[in-house]
């Protein structure tokens, strides 16, 4: 039997250097594990336990703020709250115009929120704000005193347009214009708080709107209150349609459905 040989010395280094090494890492692992369990609630921070909802409102609700709230905060502190997602989650609501959010140490999240105002309703169902945006869609019944816009859905901030410049164009006369349609091949008609529709067509409905007001309405002069319409598409003149209850027309000798002065009838 042949006589077992020592290691040699580097080896015997090697084994000495190993043990305190693998007590040395385990400990590091243990303390690294000790600072990621109490590390994350300090990163985390305090946990949030109040929301401020500010802003000066009447459609948008609280309550409904904090459930829209709820995915981006649940489980995280102070520190760790998703502002992004809290910011789109708010904004994402009906009647949101603009929203704010910050906090508030150590425990407490504001939001600013900003309500839409609505400047006109939108076919039937929709209110619509000064940038052509329909924010809401539902009963617009409680928003009668806004003017009625009417036209193709993805057409809104045309039709907004074309209404303001109306209304630049009518305002100065005392008109008041509460329905403006445009159909889909974008002939437009206007109806002004009397009831008087205006037919405009499809082309240059400003120019014919100014000639209403410049011609027909001091043409019309007295017979105002018996007029349903006027068809301004016309080249040179307009036409007349004349309520049912409307007296004898002092314009002709007798009244019919449609009368017209002049011109001929265009697109």
């Amino acid at each position: 039997m042949k006589p077992r040989m020592p290691a040699p010395p580097s080896s015997r280094r090697v084994w000495k250097w190993l043990g305190p090494a693998t007590a040395g890492a385990a400990l590091l692992l243990v303390l690294v594990l000790l600072a990621m369990r109490f590390a994350t609630p300090l990163l985390n921070g305090p946990a949030l336990t109040t929301l401020i909802v500010q802003g000066e409102l009447h459609h948008v609700m609280p309550a409904e703020v904090r459930t829209a709230l709820l995915p981006a905060v649940a489980g995280r502190g102070f520190f760790r709250v998703d502002m992004p997602r809290a910011r789109a989650r708010v904004q994402a609501l009906p009647w949101v115009a603009g929203v704010t959010v910050r906090r508030g140490w150590p425990h407490t999240l504001y939001v600013q929120v900003v309500e839409e105002v609505p400047v006109a309703r939108w076919n039937g169902s929709g209110l619509m704000d000064a940038q052509g945006k329909v924010f809401v869609r539902g009963d617009v019944s409680g928003f009668a005193q806004l003017p009625l816009l009417s036209g193709p859905e993805d057409g809104a901030g045309d039709v907004l347009a074309d209404y303001h410049t109306f209304v630049a164009l009518t305002e100065p006369r005392g008109l008041r214009i509460t329905q403006l349609t445009v159909d889909e091949r974008g002939a437009a008609s206007v109806r002004f708080s009397d009831g008087i529709e205006v037919r405009l067509g499809r082309e240059d409905a400003s120019q014919r709107l100014a000639r209403f007001g410049a011609v027909a309405l001091p043409a019309l002069g007295a017979q105002l209150p018996n007029v349903a319409y006027v068809d301004m598409r016309y080249t040179n003149g307009f036409a007349v349609g004349w309520r049912e209850t409307a007296p004898a027309c002092s314009m002709r000798a007798t009244c019919t459905p449609a009368h017209r002065r002049d011109g001929h009838g265009e697109g």
